[in-house]
């Protein structure tokens, strides 16, 4: 019996050894490669990658003599090991949240986007995903918050309020459809918007009273002049001095803003452009030649153009002017150009005809 059972070993024996001398050379060269994969880490990749497409390339006889189940647990561990390593990555990003404060919101949204743009096998490895609800919340409650005490501020409508109102309309059309539900006192915001229309039309209305007024009673309609709109008896005048002022006409509840841009002195420009240099900014325009009104009389000439202020971004011109510290117009054409400069009376009549403009349109 024991000899048997030693012939069968030693049987066994020469078969396993016949085996591993039957194994190819081209499979022996992709166990080696299997093999110096070595401990799997994230930057293993190239080297799974290759012994998988060695592994590929052999016969199905000489796959079956090499060590594919060592090569799948090394691929099996290098996609989980990325998989942890964009989750660590995520981790981070909501750990550097930290306090959450007003400023915080950068480092939230960033969290936020880069955990939304995992795949939610990654997601599932964010051990501290709670805590980016968590800080979404907190941040959610200091926007509230902010704008909730700015509608507070803004207290009894009037002319002076109307930089506070828009202050917490813009904060409060910034917040989620979700935080503005949250925003108890919104009633209150979207109340004083409606008086300060109100206030601003009355204040508009009285300004109005104070301007010149042509009328046109046949068609309906009317024609209002700032008081600084240099004028004849019998209409505007072009040839008193250079200027840059709006006037406003009015059909019913229906009102238009144009300009006029007038040069005049003793020589001709024949301008096709003029700049608007306000402050630091500068807005050029651009005329064809019989877009501009000319004439002459009196040793004097004068050039001038009649535009629509919505055909273009002249009312923002309009309101930087009003607001600048300096403002110089020049008339430009082919060979010559004239400078002048706006005086505080002319920026008071453009502020207070915006006024109108924008309390009645």
């Amino acid at each position: 019996m024991k000899k048997r059972l030693a012939a069968l070993v030693m049987a066994l024996v020469l078969a396993l050894a016949l085996t591993a001398c039957g194994k190819s050379e081209a499979a022996k060269a992709v166990d080696d490669m299997i093999n110096s994969i070595g401990e799997v880490t994230v930057d293993s990749g190239s080297a799974i990658t290759a012994a998988e497409e060695a592994f590929a390339a052999l016969t199905e006889e000489d796959q079956k003599d090499v060590n594919q189940g060592k090569l799948q647990t090394a691929r099996d561990t290098y996609e989980q090991l990325l998989l942890q390593a964009q989750a660590d990555e995520v981790v981070a990003a909501i750990s550097a949240i930290g306090t959450v404060s007003a400023e915080s919101a950068g480092a939230v949204d960033a969290a936020r986007a880069l955990y939304d743009s995992c795949d939610p096998s990654v997601q599932a490895l964010v051990t501290n995903a709670g805590e980016l609800e968590a800080a979404e919340s907190a941040l959610s409650e200091i926007r509230v918050k902010a704008v909730s005490d700015l509608i507070s501020a803004i207290g009894e409508v009037s002319m002076d309020s109307a930089g506070r109102i828009e202050e917490a309309q813009t904060a409060f059309d910034a917040l989620s459809a979700e935080d503005q539900a949250k925003v108890t006192n919104a009633a209150a915001l979207s109340s004083a918007a409606e008086q300060l229309a109100v206030v601003k039309k009355a204040a508009a209305e009285q300004l109005l009273a104070g301007f010149r007024k042509d009328e046109d009673k046949v068609r309906g309609l009317a024609f209002y002049y700032p008081s600084a709109f240099p004028f004849y008896p019998d209409g505007w005048a072009a040839d008193q001095r250079s200027f840059v002022l709006p006037y406003l006409g009015k059909e019913g509840d229906r009102v238009w803003l144009r300009l006029v841009c007038n040069y005049t002195a003793d020589d001709w420009v024949f301008f096709k452009q003029i700049t608007f240099a306000v402050d630091d900014e500068r807005y050029t325009k651009y005329f064809n030649y019989f877009d501009v009104t000319r004439d002459n009389g009196g040793g004097d000439v004068w050039e001038y153009i009649d535009v629509d202020v919505s055909e273009g971004n002249y009312e923002e011109i309009l309101g930087a002017i009003a607001d600048s510290s300096e403002t110089i117009i020049r008339f430009e054409g082919d060979d010559y150009y004239r400078d002048f400069t706006i005086g505080a009376g002319d920026k008071e009549a453009i502020r207070q005809m915006l006024t109108v403009y924008q309390a009645l349109k």
